[in-house]
């Protein structure tokens, strides 16, 4: 019989953080779109309000620290360096629950700066060393799912759909890591907007939508404070793109190509070219309204200014396309032609693009970054892609929202909804990688256990002879074990002996001859040195049996736990954690659409407690839950806390298990030993005790399955002295060494080393 261990796959008392989207578990709205998104000055009708966006809430990775990221992501020809998810920008309470637009920055000393929209404001990251990137600021904006931003000397623009014009940040400092905010520019109309673009040769910025602007032009010759000079309000404007002439036919021109259309972009949808170099009199060149237009988003031009190349953000769901880009002649201004399309050939939708010289950088929502060589511009080849969305390649409005390829260096970085912001190298791979035998998540813990790797140079790359390695990190250490060659470019991998239920990463690496490191599986694998994970209780809250509403020391009078489909508001999920389940428990339940404050805890205490948990003789049993928790919203937000605790005697006595203030705005997974706590014993009850108290604020939780497991690892075999699992030569050599005197060989326990002993180890030999 095997021998029942328990170890958490985090560090104890960790939170575990999990992929949080697609068929993995229920999506919830972001606040319904409603409190996290200023719905009221949003961008009517766009797609990205009708998507459930949850979260992945995560620590940073960078490459320079190893280890592997929180996901796994299929990748050709791209390599991650760091990944920065939202949350991580989390500063002076607010809390990011989502990305969005991405642009860079050079600073003086050659430094590049990321700068990251987020739903709380806009972050900035120095990816100098892109391995080894950091966090440099963030400062707060307009809460809101659409944010961008844009450059001009050493000043930074943000504008939201959220209100607040254009914020304005002096970047004169960043190489110290200081951002200094300036007024905001509020003239022009309209707080809100959508997209801007600057032209740097003259030294304008174009302010985009909001409501159902068209375009709203300010002069930069002060760039700390723009000034408002003109607009184009002929049709709704999007996003689109600006340059200065200065050769050819419009030599002295500026000219803007507009993606929009009327109503709201959503008819007559098409490209407009026009002349702004009048500020205060703009004049339209040409349009154009290509076949099967549905909303046309956003362009890039060529670098001879021949083509443009245009995404449309709805085509593929009204029309069932797979994934299509327009290219667009644009040599004669007042004609411009429709000269062909191009695809990924997946169903995902095209979102922001860019051209730096002979390449195309397109972000593709649920596919990620697809990147073409555009060489002949008319025929644009698929060349490398970093999917950002692990779940699916479907059509929908999540994922990567915008890409920037125009650092110096040649360092890419990427803004995606719900993962935040990565940061790349365009590094071709020296080789592919197959498992025959799949990647394991559980290994035996004894040692021995083989992966197959099957590896493929490719690009013509040569592979350096004995660079073929396993890698294993267990904590903070890493350990690289050579691959044994099977010939014809199979080799095994061999895992070492672990404790059992010690959680370890591990990945394949190879080096080229031309130095180039390449591993796989992109991100590595997170597994756990155990046969399984049985589960002792797997409770999903779809029937509430055996929990208990209530405590004699309640004393909310609203907000009082209860077992349900929720009706999600701004502080609470719309849907429980379980994928297939819709019941959770959360603290009151409000009507459908109804504020967020309607059914929230008041007035004091609501408790939660579990059934009775029967732990007695259980080596190491491990308590997990789902958790939602909001305290950051309405008046006297981070004001409580919320205590969750365990009793090992009825509940006559309790110890703290945690205490929540985290907002992430997404269910998170939280996992504890019992015995870092209290003796497992069979009288055993979790509570959870949420709380309104002192200054009234507005507070919601919930608790969503809740298990208690523990890892299953073969016995030990007597007579294995050296602890590889067998016993074998190695074994029989420890015992004689030991012979007539004590030691680890002494298998019967009289003290002595001797023929009994040997007796028993050659009866277990093998």
């Amino acid at each position: 019989m095997p021998t029942h261990f328990a170890r958490s796959a985090s560090p104890r008392g960790s939170s575990l953080c999990q992929p949080l989207i697609g068929g993995a578990a229920k999506a919830v709205f972001l606040s319904a779109l409603a409190g996290m998104v200023a719905l009221a000055s949003a961008h009517e009708g766009d797609p990205k309000a009708t998507e459930k966006h949850i979260p992945y809430i995560g620590p940073a990775w960078r490459q320079a620290d190893g280890g592997v990221a929180g996901e796994t992501f299929v990748s050709s020809g791209v390599s991650l360096k760091a990944w920065f998810p939202a949350n991580t920008f989390n500063q002076r309470g607010v809390t990011n629950t989502s990305g969005n637009d991405c642009w860079g920055y050079v600073t003086p000393l050659g430094k590049e700066i990321a700068i990251v929209g987020l739903s709380g404001g806009t972050g900035f990251v120095d990816v100098t060393n892109p391995a080894a990137s950091q966090i440099v600021a963030f400062v707060a904006g307009p809460n809101s799912l659409w944010r961008n931003v844009k450059t001009y000397q050493h000043y930074c623009y943000a504008v939201s759909e959220g209100g607040g014009g254009i914020q304005v940040f002096d970047l004169a400092g960043i190489d110290n890591g200081v951002v200094t905010q300036l007024p905001s520019v509020t003239t022009g109309g309209s707080a809100a907007t959508h997209t801007m673009i600057i032209n740097e040769q003259t030294g304008y910025l174009y302010r985009m939508g909001g409501g159902s602007n068209g375009i709203r032009i300010y002069s930069l010759a002060n760039p700390a404070s723009p000034t408002f000079v003109g607009q184009w309000q002929d049709k709704y404007t999007h996003d689109g793109f600006v340059l200065s002439y200065d050769s050819g036919p419009y030599a002295g021109k500026e000219i803007f190509f507009a993606c929009g259309g009327l109503n709201n972009g959503f008819a007559a949808t098409g490209l407009d070219i026009i002349d702004v170099t009048n500020k205060a009199s703009p004049v339209t060149l040409g349009s154009l309204q290509y076949p099967q237009a549905a909303y046309c988003h956003q362009a890039w031009i060529t670098q001879d200014r021949k083509h443009i190349y245009i995404n449309d953000e709805i085509d593929e769901a009204n029309f069932g396309l797979l994934n299509v880009g327009r290219i667009v002649n644009v040599e004669n201004l007042a004609a411009p032609t429709l000269v062909g399309t191009y695809t990924t050939g997946l169903t995902s939708v095209d979102h922001n693009l860019y051209v730096k010289g002979n390449t195309l950088f397109c972000s593709n929502y649920k596919t990620g970054l697809q990147i073409f060589d555009v060489s002949n511009q008319l025929s644009p080849q698929k060349i490398a892609y970093f999917d950002t969305y692990p779940d699916t390649d479907a059509t929908g409005y999540a994922g990567l929202w915008s890409n920037y390829p125009f650092f110096p260096s040649g360092t890419v970085i990427g803004s995606d909804i719900e993962r935040g912001l990565f940061v790349w190298r365009i590094e071709p791979p020296v080789a592919s990688f197959g498992y025959p035998n799949g990647t394991p998540t559980f290994v035996n813990p004894v040692g021995g256990e083989t992966l197959v790797v099957n590896v493929t140079p490719i690009n013509g790359a040569t592979i350096a002879a004995g660079s073929e390695k396993l890698v294993v990190k267990v904590g903070a250490s890493t350990t690289e074990y050579p691959l044994t060659s099977l010939g014809s470019g199979s080799y095994l991998a061999t895992f070492p002996a672990f404790a059992c239920g010690e959680a370890f990463e591990y990945w394949v690496s190879v080096t080229g001859e031309n130095g180039i490191v390449t591993t796989d599986p992109p991100g590595g694998v997170a597994a756990i040195a155990a046969l399984s994970e049985p589960l002792l209780v797997n409770d999903t809250m779809e029937v509430p049996s055996g929990w208990i509403v209530g405590a004699p020391s309640d004393t909310a009078t609203s907000g009082i736990w209860v077992n349900v489909d929720p009706n999600g508001t701004s502080a609470q999920p719309e849907d429980d954690h379980t994928t297939s389940g819709t019941k959770a428990w959360v603290t009151g339940q409000g009507d459908p659409g109804a504020a967020a404050g309607q059914a929230d805890i008041d007035g004091g205490v609501t408790t939660l407690t579990s059934p009775r948990l029967f732990l007695a003789g259980v080596d190491d049993p491990v308590v997990s839950y789902w958790r939602w928790y909001s305290n950051n919203q309405g008046g006297n937000p981070n004001t409580d806390s919320w205590p969750i605790e365990i009793s090992n005697d009825g509940g006559a006595h309790w110890a703290q298990l945690e205490l929540v203030t985290e907002n992430a705005g997404a269910w998170v997974k939280r996992t504890f030993h019992v015995a870092d706590f209290v003796q497992p014993t069979d009288n055993v009850y979790v509570r959870f005790v949420a709380r309104d108290i002192g200054t009234a604020a507005l507070v919601e939780a919930g608790i969503d399955d809740f298990t208690v497991s523990y890892f299953e690892c073969p016995e030990a075999v007597v007579g294995d002295l050296d602890g590889d699992g067998h016993v074998a030569a190695a074994d029989l050599a420890i015992l004689l060494g030991q012979w007539g005197g004590p030691g680890t060989a002494d298998l019967d326990g009289n003290g002595i080393v001797q023929a009994p002993d040997l007796a028993i180890l050659l009866g277990n030999w093998g």
